[in-house]
C-alpha cells in the first residue's frame, strides 16, 4: 500500500531521513525511535504533508509529491485519518460538531453515523458538551471518532499516547488496534511497550533505517475517487452557525467593528466634518435672511456707511458707473439664484377683479427676503412679484394668488435731467410670484426687522414699457443679483470689482464665511481621509489579528479535507452573516448613533438618504475583512500550525 523508495530529507544540511526504503502493508504499523530519529518526518512525507525530499513515496501506486491541493484535500477527507498527541479539536465546539467536521464536504451529514461511533467508543454521553472540558482521555476519543468519520483506509496517529496516563493510554491503543484489523493504522512512538509480535514495525536512528516489515509489498491496490467532494452553500452556513454558536465573542466583535467602520465611513461620506461653515452661515441666514446673499448693482450711490450699517471714518463720495449690459450678463449665470429689477414706485394702485387697492410708501428700495410662492418672472411676458402684505390684503392664500391679474399704475421719478420728476404709468400684468420682503438690519448688536410693502418686481419686458410710459431714457436699470451661494457671492463681486463696477452687499460678513469654508474643506479633506483609512485599518488589522489566531482552527480544517476554496466559500458565509448582523444593528441602534453625531458633529447622521448609503458602506468593509481573513488561510502552513514536532 505505502512504498518508500530512497527517501532522503534535510534540514539545514543535517539529515533527518538519509535513504530509506520500505513497505506498509495494512494492519498494525509503528514507527518507532528516540526524539529526533526522523519519525514525525516519516509521517509528513507519507501522509503528503512534506512534498519537498529526495526520493520516492507512494500510496497505492500514487506518488505523494505529484498529489495536487484537491487530490490532498480529498484523500485527507476520505482516505488518510490523523490522531494527533495534541488531539487537534475546536476545542469550542461540541464533541459531535467536531466528530461531524469532515462530512461537512460530502452531501449529507451522517448524524446517526457519528452517534453510532460515539457509542462505539463510549463517549456518546459526551455529544453535546464542549470538548474543553474533557480530560485527555476523552479527547483522544473524540479525534479518533472525528476520523473514524472519514470511513478512512489508512489512520495516522503520531504521538497518540505521550498526552495520557497509562490506563487511557493502553484504552487508546486498543481502540487503535482494533481498528487495525480492517484498515491500515501507523503509529509513531516513542514507546515501544504497546507493540507486540502482529505489529509490523519500522526502527530509525538518526535519521536511519535501523529495521523495518520483513514483509515486502508488491501489490497495491487502485484508488477510485467515487465520492463528492465539495463544500455546498447550504453545509457552509451550517459550518457558519456552528461556529458562530461556539465564538459568539468573536463573532459579535467581528459585526461590531463592520458597523463600526461603516458607520465611519458614512461620516467622510455625509460631508459631516465639512458642514461646519455651512452651519455658521445658515445661523447668519436665520439672523439676516435670504438677502444676506444679494449683490446691488445700482448706477449711483454715496458712500456714506458700511453695508453692515456701521459707519465708516471717510470722507463720503459719490459713486456713478455704467451698469448698462450686465443684467443680460447675469440672467443666465449659473451661480444665480435670480435678478430682481429695484425700481421703486410711488402712490401704487392696484385694481384686481374690480377692486382697487391703494398701496401706502415707505420709501424704501424694493426687497425682496425670499419667494413664498411660485417664481420670478421672465422677460417673455408682463409678470410680476408682488409682495405677501398685498396678498394678505386681498384675503386669499399666496397660492391662490398665482395666475391672477392686477392692473398696477403708480408714479416713478425720472432723473434724466438731474431733478426728480414724478411721471405716471401703468401697467396689466399676471401675479407669478409672492415674495417675502422683511428687511433685517443690525443696529448697536441688535437685529431689527421691517417689512417693505411696497416691493413690486416686474418683468424687464414690463419694467420697459412702464418706464417708457415715464419717459426714462437712462437703460442702466438697478438690480440685485441672488447669489446661490456664498461662494458664488463672492465670486461674482470679484468679477465686478475687476470690470471697474462697485457692488453693494454684506460681503465682509460673507467673506468671513467663505474664507472659514475653504479652511474647513481642506481640513475636513484631511479629516475624511484619515477616518475613512482608519476605519479600513481597524477592520485590516482586526480580521488580520483574528486570522492569524485561526491558523490552528485552519489548520484543522484542511487536515479534515478542507482545501483554500472550501475555506473561501466559509470565509464569504460568515463575512455575510456578521455584514447582515451589522446592518441590522446599525439599523436598531440608529438613534442612538444620532445622538453621538450630533454632539461631535452637529447633524443628524441617519436620516433616510443616509441610513441606507450606510448599508453598501458595511458591505464595503466587509469585503476588506474578508480578503483580509484570505490572507491568513492562504498563509496557514498546516504542519506548523499543528506543531506536529521537531524531526
Amino acid at each position: 500500500m505505502f512504498e518508500i523508495k530512497n527517501v532522503s530529507k534535510q534540514y539545514n544540511g543535517e539529515f533527518a531521513l538519509n535513504n530509506i526504503s520500505f513497505s506498509i502493508a495494512k494492519g498494525m504499523n509503528f514507527i518507532v525511535g528516540a526524539s529526533g530519529s526522523g519519525k514525525t518526518t516519516l509521517l509528513k512525507i507519507i501522509s503528503g504533508m512534506e512534498q519537498d525530499f529526495d526520493g520516492e513515496a507512494y500510496y497505492c501506486g500514487k506518488s505523494v509529491k505529484q498529489l495536487t491541493p484537491s487530490e490532498k484535500s480529498y484523500y485527507y477527507n476520505n482516505i488518510f485519518g490523523f490522531i494527533w498527541q495534541d488531539f487537534n479539536l475546536l476545542e469550542d465546539l461540541s464533541v459531535l460538531d467536531n466528530v461531524l467536521l469532515p462530512q461537512y464536504l460530502k452531501n449529507n451529514q451522517s448524524r446517526k453515523n457519528a452517534e453510532s461511533i460515539l457509542k462505539d467508543l463510549k463517549i456518546s454521553d459526551l455529544a453535546q458538551q464542549k470538548v474543553k472540558y474533557l480530560s485527555g482521555g476523552q479527547k483522544q476519543r473524540v479525534a479518533i471518532a472525528r476520523e473514524l468519520m472519514k470511513n478512512p483506509r489508512v489512520i495516522i496517529a503520531d504521538e497518540p499516547t505521550s498526552a495520557l496516563d497509562e490506563k487511557t493510554a493502553k484504552v487508546t491503543m486498543d481502540i487503535l488496534k482494533a481498528i487495525s484489523k480492517k484498515r491500515t493504522v501507523i503509529v509513531v512512538t516513542h514507546n515501544t511497550h504497546f507493540i507486540d509480535h502482529t505489529s509490523n514495525v519500522i526502527s530509525l536512528d538518526k535519521g536511519e533505517l535501523v529495521t523495518s516489515p520483513q514483509e515486502v509489498v508488491t501489490t497495491t491496490e487502485s484508488l477510485k475517487y467515487d465520492q463528492r467532494h465539495s463544500l455546498s452553500v447550504k453545509n457552509a452556513f451550517a459550518l457558519t452557525k456552528s461556529t458562530i454558536r461556539s465564538k459568539w465573542g468573536r463573532f459579535g466583535v467581528s459585526a461590531l467593528t463592520l458597523m463600526v467602520a461603516g458607520v465611519l465611513c458614512l461620516t467622510t461620506v455625509s460631508g459631516a466634518i465639512g458642514d461646519s461653515s455651512q452651519g455658521e452661515f445658515d445661523k447668519l441666514i436665520d439672523t439676516y435672511g435670504e438677502g444676506l446673499k444679494d449683490i446691488s448693482v445700482v448706477g449711483s450711490f454715496m458712500s456714506a456707511g458700511g453695508t453692515d450699517g456701521k459707519q465708516e471714518e471717510k470722507p463720503n463720495a459719490n459713486v456713478t458707473q455704467n451698469i448698462g449690459g450686465l443684467y443680460a450678463k447675469y440672467v443666465d449665470d449659473k451661480r444665480v439664484d435670480f435678478i430682481a429689477f429695484s425700481q421703486a414706485f410711488n402712490d401704487i394702485k392696484v385694481t384686481m377683479n374690480g377692486k382697487e387697492f391703494s398701496i401706502p410708501s415707505t420709501g424704501s428700495a424694493p426687497v425682496i427676503n425670499k419667494l413664498v410662492a411660485g417664481k420670478m418672472p421672465t422677460d417673455k411676458a408682463n409678470e410680476v412679484v408682488v409682495p405677501d402684505g398685498f396678498v394678505q390684503t386681498l384675503g386669499i392664500s399666496n397660492e391662490q394668488a398665482i395666475g391672477k391679474e392686477i392692473h398696477f399704475s403708480s408714479k416713478i421719478y425720472n432723473w434724466d435731467t438731474g431733478e426728480p420728476v414724478l411721471k405716471d404709468a401703468s401697467i396689466t400684468a399676471t401675479i407669478v410670484g409672492v415674495a417675502d420682503t422683511t428687511v433685517y438690519y443690525e443696529y448697536e448688536g441688535k437685529v431689527s426687522e421691517y417689512s417693505v410693502t411696497d416691493s413690486f418686481f416686474f418683468s424687464k419686458v414690463a419694467l420697459d414699457d412702464l418706464r417708457r410710459q415715464a419717459e426714462m431714457k437712462n437703460e442702466n436699470i438697478n438690480f440685485t443679483i441672488r447669489a446661490k451661494t456664498p461662494a458664488d457671492m463672492i465670486s461674482i463681486k470679484d468679477e465686478l470689482n475687476e470690470a471697474g463696477i462697485v457692488p453693494l452687499g454684506r460681503f465682509e460678513l460673507v467673506e468671513d464665511i467663505v474664507r472659514l469654508n475653504a479652511q474647513t474643506i481642506e481640513q475636513s479633506g484631511s479629516a475624511n481621509a484619515i477616518i475613512g483609512i482608519l476605519s479600513v485599518v481597524i477592520v485590516i488589522a482586526i480580521f488580520l489579528i483574528t486570522g492569524f489566531m485561526r491558523t490552528r482552527e485552519f489548520a484543522i480544517y484542511k487536515v479534515s479535507g478542507f482545501r483554500n476554496l472550501h475555506l473561501g466559500l466559509l470565509n464569504l458565509t460568515e463575512r455575510m452573516t456578521e455584514t447582515v448582523t451589522a446592518i441590522l444593528v446599525m439599523l436598531i441602534a440608529s438613534p442612538l448613533i444620532n445622538v453621538a453625531t450630533k454632539g461631535l458633529f452637529s447633524i443628524n447622521l441617519f436620516h433616510s438618504n443616509l441610513l441606507f448609503t450606510g448599508v453598501p458602506l458595511i458591505a464595503l468593509v466587509a469585503v476588506a475583512a474578508y480578503f483580509t481573513t484570505t490572507i491568513a488561510i492562504l498563509n496557514t502552513h498546516t504542519i506548523k500550525a499543528l506543531k506536529t514536532g521537531d524531526r
